[in-house]
């Protein structure tokens, strides 16, 4: 069947045990320049703070793509937002078919008592958007990706990482990582310097902080390394983070999370950890790396900008009330 042809009715199941592979390969079916790695989509889809509902679509009883929805518990979640995500492969892919996948979620989001519904779409998916912009979706916010060759000038940059090393040592900034960091309290102080933080990431909806248990899966999921999880120290206290994610089957190397205590910004820490990442990058002949950053935080994008990272593409968060 020729890539946009007209699928039969689809049909929406619960999703089995390999769920998140196959979400994964649909994803990567659809979008093969961003490749998706499963081990990483078995980690999200852990977190034990978030509701998830997961389903496959079946198309004349074959499986075709699938649907997913979370939201966080609502008693710490007011708004009720439920985020929606939908694909499909090439040969089932077309606006309606994606519409009827939003909307069948819906249906299960209004049931739980959502709200809002928001999703998430590259700005070059014209399909996706086509569908969403049928059934009543507007633009809310957009996240900005970034890359960075490391192959281009990797002398610049070894010289940018040997400026900020420079500049934390005078003011008084250790920048170490997990694995060499002695600290026995280090993870618990790592964790909650990153929920303080998180809370000032632009967004639309409620950020619900990561429990202790799921911050140490997250910290030795296959994808992290803490030989590569760079922490900043300001004696007893952690005051950032930075690490890159290394995809375990397929992907690019992308930055995972980067943070700041609060009361530490504006001191270049920020760009200190993410040229430890870089430069360590470049020692592991990766040839380049990816970040992405909602796109009004303009300090995060100055940083992407000067460090020689270039725009690559946006994704686009468009939202409508249930």
């Amino acid at each position: 069947m020729p890539p946009g042809t007209p699928t039969k009715t689809l049909d929406f199941r619960p999703a089995g045990e390999d769920f998140a592979r196959f979400l994964a390969d649909v994803r990567t079916a659809e979008l093969p320049d961003e490749p998706m790695d499963p081990p990483g989509v078995e980690l999200w889809l852990r977190n034990d703070h978030t509701v998830f509902r997961s389903y496959v679509a079946h198309a004349g009883g074959a499986p075709a793509g699938y649907a997913l929805s979370e939201h966080n518990q609502w008693e710490a979640a007011p708004d009720r937002v439920v985020w929606l995500y939908c694909g499909l492969l090439p040969d089932h892919r077309t606006p309606d078919g994606l519409a009827a996948a939003y909307q069948f979620l819906e249906e299960q989001a209004r049931t739980d008592g959502g709200r809002v519904a928001m999703v998430y779409i590259r700005e070059d998916d014209a399909q996706a958007l086509e569908a969403v912009a049928e059934i009543g979706y507007s633009e809310d916010r957009r996240e900005r990706f970034w890359e960075l060759d490391l192959r281009a000038d990797p002398d610049r940059l070894r010289q940018l990482a040997e400026g900020s090393r420079e500049r934390m040592r005078r003011a008084g900034i250790v920048i170490t990582t997990l694995a060499s960091d002695q600290d026995p309290e280090r993870y618990l102080k790592t964790h909650e310097m990153a929920n303080a933080a998180e809370q000032d990431i632009p967004t639309s909806d409620t950020i619900v902080p990561d429990s202790f248990e799921y911050f140490m899966e997250w910290v030795r999921s296959p994808n992290l390394h803490q030989d590569r999880f760079w922490i900043a120290r300001a004696g007893d206290e952690v005051v950032g983070l930075s690490t890159l994610s290394y995809p375990v089957e397929r992907g690019i190397v992308s930055t995972d999370f980067t943070c700041v205590a609060r009361s530490r910004r504006g001191l270049g820490i920020a760009r200190a950890l993410k040229l430890e990442t870089i430069v360590q990058a470049i020692d592991l002949d990766v040839d380049r790396v990816r970040t992405d950053n909602d796109f009004r935080n303009a300090p995060i994008l100055h940083l992407n900008e000067d460090l020689g990272y270039q725009h690559v593409f946006d994704w686009i968060k468009l939202a409508r009330e249930l």
